[in-house]
């Protein structure tokens, strides 16, 4: 089962300036070879058998209406190497624990007292995992890639951060962006954004270990994500040894409820009625009201990257099918409709735009953002996944 991390607003004026560094820098004079610096971080990363920090991430997609800060603390012991990342690690932040001691990833979430147990998971988990997003594990892991590659450019400069000097290393990668194992990772031919892919990486002159790396977006000139690194420690006290095993645990928390499975193909499922927004007033529909039509569900959140993305294909092709015979019904299920009005101001959506939708994603099975589903003019389930551009399309043009 996915876990979902709640995002914990915390501020710290190291953090705070995370997103708008002053990293324009001058010309290095020492290390004027900037392959020379990335050697010189990538043994030292190499060389830890284990670092603790406190990790800070900043998210801000300022077209979208989305912003928020989270801190984690973490241990990562890179003794055990023999597994998926390399590593094994422990995070906690405010409510939320979560370990993968090398074998079996487990999280505690200390609000409902609830664990979670996945054994042997795979890359798919690790990729998930907000704290792994640009971390000392990615790092680790991307450097040896980055050495390797001649078709990412570099460039170096430095810059001085609260009277202390740091490196200042620019990558630009085209058509891939690293991914949270430090692996690159190719776009989709879904992806329409601008496919050049800058990131920043800040390093202490002193100790050659990253104060902060940072994604930017060519096309997206406000929005970021940057990670900064406090507290760290390179000989850090290692848990006790229970900690690392999910049994110490199960006495003082439960197995959340069985999830229920994605609605599936067949199904006829129940009338339901919903708000829709529109730029006059606040209405209602029902799933009923556009029997003998192809529905489309859209099931969306706006902290969701993919989602958001999603919304000028999904005008495109209410555009493209028409809506005699064809109706997209956009369902947010747990956003404000302040969030509704402005994504329905800034895309104009030609398809109608749904909200308070969660007890009917709980009772359909949705887990994850964005789930589509696809009624046939009868009201029978024909499709029930994720938002697979190529399937739905022809699962449209067969059934209109």
């Amino acid at each position: 089962m996915p876990i979902k991390q709640v995002l914990i607003v915390i501020m710290l004026p190291v953090f705070a300036k995370a997103g708008s560094l002053n990293v324009s820098g001058k010309s290095i004079d020492k290390y004027e070879d900037v392959n020379t610096v990335l050697d010189k971080v990538s043994a030292t990363l190499q060389s830890l058998k284990a670092v603790s920090y406190t990790y800070h991430i900043e998210l801000m997609y300022k077209e979208e209406n989305y912003h928020n800060r989270l801190s984690i603390l973490s241990y990562v012991d890179f003794n055990e190497r023999d597994n998926i990342p390399a590593c094994r690690f422990q995070m906690k932040d405010n409510g939320f624990f979560s370990c993968f001691n090398g074998t079996d990833y487990f999280a505690l979430n200390e609000n409902d007292r609830t664990i979670d147990i996945n054994k042997q998971p795979d890359s798919s988990l690790f990729e998930r995992q907000t704290a792994l997003n640009n971390s000392f594990i990615t790092l680790r892991n991307f450097l040896p890639v980055l050495k390797r590659s001649d078709s990412i450019k570099k460039s170096i400069s430095d810059t001085v951060i609260q009277q202390k000097e740091y490196y200042v290393i620019k990558l630009e990668l085209y058509n891939h962006y690293i991914g949270y194992l430090g692996g690159l990772k190719k776009f989709g031919h879904e992806y329409k954004g601008d496919k050049s892919k800058p990131y920043t990486l800040i390093i202490d002159k002193g100790t050659f270990l990253p104060y902060s790396f940072i994604t930017k977006f060519n096309d997206r000139k406000n929005d970021f994500i940057a990670v900064t690194f406090s507290d760290i420690n390179t000989d850090p006290v290692p848990p006790n040894d229970s900690s690392w095993l999910y049994t110490t645990y199960t006495n003082g928390y439960k197995m959340p409820d069985a999830v229920i499975p994605l609605i599936t193909t067949g199904t006829v499922p129940a009338n339901w009625i919903l708000p829709v927004y529109t730029s006059k007033k606040t209405d209602s529909t029902s799933l009923y009201g556009y029997r003998g039509k192809l529905v489309m569900l859209d099931f969306w959140i706006k902290s969701c990257g993919p989602c958001l993305a999603s919304f000028p294909y999904l005008n495109e092709l209410q555009e493209r099918f028409g809506t005699d015979k064809f109706q997209i019904l956009s369902i947010n299920t747990e956003d404000g409709i302040e969030d509704i009005a402005f994504f329905y101001n800034k895309h104009k959506p030609l398809y109608k735009m749904l909200f308070k939708g969660k007890m009917l994603a709980e009772n359909y099975g949705v887990q994850a953002y964005p789930t589509v589903i696809i009624l046939d003019k009868t009201g029978k389930i024909i499709y029930s996944n994720g938002l697979d551009r190529h399937t739905i399309e022809n699962i449209i043009e067969q059934n209109l």
